[in-house]
């Protein structure tokens, strides 16, 4: 009884971390400058560290805060004190070699509009 409630307290801060490379983002954007059409959009050249580690996560090249939301999800924000803010999802599938990314951008005139991507799981961080 005493270990089960010892691992009920400290479950919240078991966290398994995953770190991946991910490249070859394809998917489709909408901005302000271009009167919101969706238009055909990509990151092909560049690739991404993904550390998926609780309060810990991260996203580089990038300097958002980002948390974990979910076993192989995070969730990256940035707010500035004028109301612009800018909002990333990532979502990896480690069984499909696959990677889901959005992106929200508002508060920034013309760069103000929206990404969806999908690209590949090039490999885990050493």
């Amino acid at each position: 009884m005493r270990t089960l409630i010892i691992l009920i307290f400290f479950l919240p801060n078991l966290v398994l971390a995953d770190c991946y490379v991910i490249g070859d983002l394809k998917g489709y954007s909408t901005r302000e400058n271009e009167d919101y059409k969706i238009s055909v959009d990509g990151i092909s050249s560049q690739k991404f560290i993904i550390e998926i580690n609780g309060d810990k996560s991260s996203v580089s090249p990038n300097d958002m805060s980002c948390m974990q939301a979910g076993s192989h999800t995070l969730l990256c924000f940035d707010k500035t004190s004028e109301g612009q803010s800018t909002i990333e999802t990532w979502a990896v599938y480690p069984d499909k070699g696959k990677a889901v990314y959005t992106k929200s951008i508002n508060g920034y005139g013309l760069f103000n509009g929206a990404k969806l991507f999908v690209g590949n799981i090039k490999g885990k961080c050493n």
